[in-house]
C-alpha cells in the first residue's frame, strides 16, 4: 500500500494512475485533521512525499505560517504519526534547485540553496534522511529537473503550449539561453514505480541532456510555429544539467521522452 501526500501535485495525479492499492491524501486534510491517516497506520506502507508550496506561490511570503506548513511542517506531522507503523520504504521529491549555481549536479557534491525554496527541500532531506536512518527504514530522496507533461500548468514547456495554443504572448528570460534538463513526466512516473523496490538513498531524475529554450523556439520556427515573445533580463543559472552517471546505472540506460517530439505532438506538427 502507498500512500501519496500532496493531493493537488501533477507528479501524484500521475502517480495514481500507475501504482496499484495507491492513496492520495491532501496536505490540508492532514493539518486540519492528522487522524485522516488513522486507516494506514496498521498497515505495512510506502509513503511519497510531494507536498510543498504549490509551484505558482514559491515566492509568496503573504503568509508565512501556511508556507512553513506546507513545506516542512506537513512532512513532520506525518513521520510523527507513522512512528509505530511499518513503513516499507518513503520517497521524499526534491528538486535541482539544491545544487545552486552548480553545473555538475552530482549527488555528491556540496548543497548551495540559492532561495527559501532550495533551502526548504533541503532541510526535507535532511530531515528524512535523520528519521529514516534512526527507524531503520529503506528511503529515496529525488532531485527532479525540469519537469513538464501530465496536468502541467507550472513549466516552461507548459505556458509554450499555452501560448502557441491561444496566441498568446510568453515571457522568455535572457533571450532563452539557459540551458535545463526537461524530463516528461512519464519518465519520472517509470522510476518511481521502479524505486520503490530499489534502495539508492539520492538520486538525480533528469535525461543529462541540455536543451536551451531559444532551440526549443527555433525548432518550433522551422515548422511554423512563431510565438509572440516579450524578453526580460534576469540573473538566473546559464546551465542545470543533470549528472546521471548512478541514474544510468540503476535503470540501465533509460531512454527517455523528447522535449521537442513531446511539443510536435501536442501541437500537431
Amino acid at each position: 500500500m502507498t500512500i501519496i501526500i500532496g493531493r493537488n501535485s501533477n507528479l501524484s495525479k500521475a502517480l495514481i494512475r500507475k501504482l496499484k492499492d495507491c492513496f492520495l491524501v491532501s496536505s490540508r486534510e492532514i493539518n486540519e485533521n492528522i487522524e485522516t491517516l488513522s486507516k494506514y497506520k496498521d498497515k505495512k506502507i510506502n509513503i511519497i512525499f510531494n507536498n510543498f508550496q504549490a509551484a505558482t506561490q514559491l515566492n509568496d511570503l503573504s503568509n508565512n505560517s501556511n508556507y512553513i506548513t506546507n513545506t516542512i511542517l506537513i512532512t513532520s506531522k506525518i513521520l510523527d504519526y507513522f512512528q509505530n507503523t511499518e513503513i516499507n520504504k518513503i520517497i521524499y521529491t526534491s528538486s535541482s534547485s539544491v545544487y545552486g549555481n552548480n553545473i555538475l549536479c552530482s549527488e555528491q557534491d556540496d548543497l548551495k540553496p540559492l532561495n527559501l525554496h532550495s533551502s526548504l527541500k533541503i532541510a526535507n532531506e535532511k530531515l528524512i534522511e535523520k528519521y529514516c536512518h534512526d527507524n531503520n527504514i529503506d528511503f529515496s530522496i529525488t532531485r527532479i529537473f525540469n519537469m513538464y507533461g501530465g496536468n502541467d500548468k507550472f513549466s516552461i514547456i507548459s505556458k509554450i503550449l499555452y501560448a502557441a495554443k491561444n496566441n498568446e504572448v510568453i515571457t522568455i528570460i535572457n533571450s532563452g539561453n539557459a540551458i535545463r534538463d526537461f524530463i516528461h513526466i512519464d519518465d519520472v512516473v517509470d522510476m518511481y514505480f521502479q524505486l520503490l523496490n530499489i534502495e539508492v538513498k539520492i538520486i538525480n531524475i533528469g535525461t543529462g541532456n541540455g536543451v536551451s529554450l531559444k532551440s526549443i523556439l527555433d525548432f518550433l520556427h522551422d515548422r511554423g510555429v512563431d510565438l509572440k515573445l516579450k524578453s526580460l533580463k534576469r540573473n538566473e543559472l546559464k546551465i542545470s544539467i543533470a549528472d546521471t552517471k548512478l541514474l544510468n546505472t540503476i535503470f540501465d540506460n533509460k531512454s527517455f521522452n523528447k522535449v521537442e517530439e513531446y511539443l510536435a505532438k501536442e501541437l500537431n506538427l
